[in-house]
């Protein structure tokens, strides 16, 4: 993968990034085909938004558009996005590790997909993040206790994936969080006192074939 300097991430470095990410997938409705094309500023790009302060792409929407394939590692040089919804797609494989580096994100979802692998540990990095919602998809493994570092976390989504294990005591160190939603996965073990504790929570559901719990605070 290219690789940037900070002289050189700009609004072209934007453009060229979301372009790989293009060549990598499958758009059977033709909604970027058409549209995303060098000859045009990939800020009036459909799904593409840009921040009026740097001009630099701040939201990426591409849900429900029916596209497949894989998540190009060129996303990780989108710097200053803030919302990335790839929500009712069908994408699959893993969470590209580049993702890391987009320490501005605010929102992820990448719902209602095919993505397998595990839960990356390395979404803890991104501490801005405050939606956090990777339901209805393949992801195996355990939840990874560094999801608590995501301190600004409001909302964690996971349910409906292959997800095994405990839910982590580290969870409940999410001060801010309101809902928390793991159902049917296969999930077992005590539920962590630490959840009882969270004091802005409002709705937790972690319902599976092992037990069953499911309430509304407010």
């Amino acid at each position: 993968m290219a690789c940037f300097t900070a002289a050189e991430t700009n609004i072209t470095t934007d453009q060229f990034s979301l372009l790989e990410f293009k060549d990598q997938i499958l758009d059977p409705r033709n909604f970027l085909s058409s549209n995303w094309s060098s000859n045009s500023s990939v800020c009036n790009w459909v799904g593409v938004s840009c921040n009026s302060r740097h001009g630099r792409v701040s939201i990426l929407d591409l849900s429900e558009m029916g596209l497949s394939g894989s998540i190009s590692p060129y996303l990780g040089n989108l710097s200053f996005l803030v919302s990335l919804n790839l929500r009712g797609n069908n994408f699959h494989g893993s969470l590209p590790q580049e993702l890391a580096k987009l320490r501005r994100l605010q929102l992820i979802d990448l719902s209602f997909n095919a993505f397998n692998g595990e839960i990356p540990s390395w979404l803890g990095a991104l501490t801005q993040v405050k939606n956090l919602v990777l339901r209805n998809n393949n992801l195996t493994g355990k939840i990874p206790p560094t999801l608590a570092n995501m301190s600004n976390l409001e909302t964690l989504e996971l349910g409906y994936n292959l997800i095994q294990g405990n839910v982590p005591d580290e969870i409940g160190y999410l001060r801010k969080l309101k809902i928390f939603y793991a159902q049917n996965n296969q999930l077992f073990g005590s539920i962590p006192s630490s959840i009882f504790n969270m004091s802005s929570l409002q709705s937790i559901s972690l319902e599976s074939d092992f037990w069953e719990y499911s309430i509304k605070y407010r």
